[in-house]
């Protein structure tokens, strides 16, 4: 290659920096600023977990010490401005429980009815709807609870399902059909679960309407 050649190839390395560089740069700076501003995300993701865990401690606390109000500001706290996080669908959980063990089943009821509607965790969602329904059976409130174990397909929970539809199907005076969906739990319950012996002790109560 000549002098020439070198010249002239420089020239048109210079000629393409000149129309191009802006163009680099700010390819650059969007490049780095996208990586700043990821870790800068996640930085902030972080704490605001770190926020809600603390959140959740001080709310088993107050239910611990039966400060169900306090208890109750706080889960709304997570519900409203911490939805995306893993503890406020817990919280709510555990509001709801306490709830039922005071007897307070109306107080139950709305916790539970968010998590079904909004938790994005596949196993909470079927639970908080079942935990729905066994309140509104203790409320006697029978239709309501048979529609929302109608709507709970979830495999996770076939057994307890069926266990809770033959409860109420029993107390509206259905003894075939209690019968039937008791011995379906049976059949889909583990062979290692607890309720195996209840179940079988239920289906040979209504031995009768077999």
């Amino acid at each position: 290659m000549s002098h020439y050649d070198d010249e002239d190839q420089a020239q048109r390395v210079k000629q393409w920096w000149k129309e191009n560089w802006i163009a680099l740069a700010a390819g650059l700076v969007l490049g780095l600023g996208g990586i700043v501003g990821w870790d800068q995300y996640k930085a902030h993701q972080q704490t605001r977990g770190a926020e809600a865990a603390r959140m959740f401690e001080d709310l088993k606390t107050a239910l611990l010490t039966d400060k169900a109000d306090e208890a109750n500001a706080i889960a709304d706290k997570l519900k409203t401005e911490f939805a995306g996080t893993p503890y406020a669908a817990q919280a709510l959980l555990r509001v709801a429980q306490h709830a039922v063990e005071k007897g307070r089943f109306d107080e139950a009821l709305p916790p539970l009815a968010w998590v079904a509607s909004n938790s994005e965790d596949k196993v909470l969602k079927p639970l908080a709807q079942l935990r729905q329904a066994r309140v509104l059976s203790q409320q006697g409130k029978f239709d309501e609870a048979i529609k929302l174990l109608d709507g709970n397909a979830d495999d996770s929970y076939s057994a307890l399902v069926q266990e809770l539809r033959g409860d109420i199907l029993l107390a509206q005076g259905n003894r075939k059909g209690a019968r039937e969906s008791f011995q379906k739990a049976l059949t889909t319950s583990d062979a290692a679960a607890a309720n195996r012996e209840t179940l079988q002790r239920k289906i040979d109560d209504l031995a009768d309407a077999a």
